[in-house]
């Protein structure tokens, strides 16, 4: 599974680098890095997702922010959503809370795999 977190977050940065010719890509160029960074942290450093107080708050916190974003702007969504900058951000938002949570929640799985590993 690590494999799939670096990969996701070469992905996300592949997502940021494509802001570049965006009006406001100081702002999603921001959502997605930081979205990369929780997967990267989930394959390369799981231990902190889970350990850490800081990331532990930031991480979820995370994600409801970038659901709160989905759900803002998920009514542009419909026939021809592609044409339509506020739907294709929705779904921006989207794919940065799925990464996001994919990396809480494998993190958060492989620490109680060890837990219960050294408890035994």
């Amino acid at each position: 599974m690590p494999t799939v977190h670096v990969v996701l977050c070469g992905t996300l940065l592949l997502f940021a680098a494509l802001q570049y010719n965006d009006p406001d890509w100081y702002y999603w160029g921001c959502i997605y890095l930081l979205a990369a960074v929780w997967s990267l942290l989930a394959g390369l450093a799981p231990q902190l997702l889970s350990t850490s107080a800081l990331v532990r708050i930031a991480a979820p916190l995370s994600i409801v922010l970038f659901l709160l974003g989905f759900v803002s702007l998920a009514s542009q969504l419909g026939p021809g959503w592609i044409h339509n900058e506020e739907a294709r951000e929705s779904l921006g938002y989207l794919i940065c809370a799925a990464t996001t949570t994919l990396a809480v929640w494998d993190a958060r799985r492989r620490d109680s795999a060890q837990t219960g590993k050294a408890a035994t």
